[in-house]
């Protein structure tokens, strides 16, 4: 039986080497636990299939040569298919094959993953849900949220600190994705030169699939703006730090259904 007059419900949980915070509004603990539980193993699983970092994952045996696609679990052709796709669709801003020839899909799994994860959240009975995934953002439809994006001066934990500006999910979008080299410095890679992308030292995404959000916010951080106007002809929405200067300041631009309400 669900409370919808509990108060919300806030949790933490790990994996894939990084915090995801979860929000229940108006569940039961006797469901929400359960329901986060749920949740959390479906990101652990995503990490064992999915790791690099991992020997014995999934995709580290594939590249290895240990396993066949054949062998591995469904879901990992699905996302090197989907990842694939995305490199098409950018014009290969993004492209999940490093300089050193290893396939890695790490700019798209994290929201394929929360995605997948947060289905898990609906049988929690509650009247809205968020999660938040070290910058990355996904609630539920109709549960109205603002959203501070970090400022990219401030590294590690952004909690506290000023913004960079605040959007409003839950109506026409429900997922924010960022990426960029501020928080994790020279780990995107321009595919088209196959030096270092240093275009832009952030980039947010808005939109309604996290999948979708994360992918292109990758690709426009490492093409450049070039891939800006595909993501918009995509329906996606975008946020852009164009420079950092020393005196704590900043140089962005948006585009013209930003989600802001700052």
């Amino acid at each position: 039986m669900t409370a919808h007059n509990a108060a919300p419900h806030r949790t933490t949980v790990h994996a894939m080497a990084m915090p995801f915070t979860v929000e229940l509004d108006g569940a039961d603990p006797a469901d929400a636990e359960p329901a986060i539980a749920s949740f959390h193993g479906v990101l652990r699983w995503a990490d064992d299939v999915f790791s690099l970092w991992k020997d014995d994952s999934s995709l580290s045996r594939h590249l290895a040569g240990e396993l066949a696609l054949e062998e591995c679990p469904p879901e990992l052709r699905e996302v090197l298919e989907a990842c694939e796709w995305f490199r098409e669709a950018t014009d290969g801003g993004f492209d999940a094959r490093r300089r050193d020839g290893v396939i890695d899909p790490t700019g798209l799994v994290k929201g394929w993953a929360v995605a997948r994860a947060a289905r898990a959240l609906d049988r929690a009975g509650a009247s809205g849900w968020m999660v938040g995934a070290s910058g990355d953002i996904l609630c539920s439809p109709g549960t109205t949220r603002r959203i501070g994006i970090a400022d990219p001066h401030v590294k590690g934990d952004p909690a506290g600190t000023p913004v960079l500006d605040v959007v409003e999910l839950g109506g026409a979008f429900t997922a924010l994705a960022t990426s960029g080299g501020a928080q994790v410095v020279d780990h995107i890679w321009d595919p088209e030169t196959g030096e270092v992308a240093r275009h832009y030292p952030q980039v947010s995404v808005a939109g309604t699939d996290l999948t979708v959000c994360d992918a292109w916010a990758t690709a426009i951080a490492g093409g450049g703006p070039r891939i800006v106007p595909r993501a918009l002809a995509a329906g996606l929405e975008v946020l852009l730090v164009t420079g950092l200067r020393h005196d704590g300041t900043y140089d962005a631009q948006s585009s013209p259904g930003w989600p802001s309400v700052a």
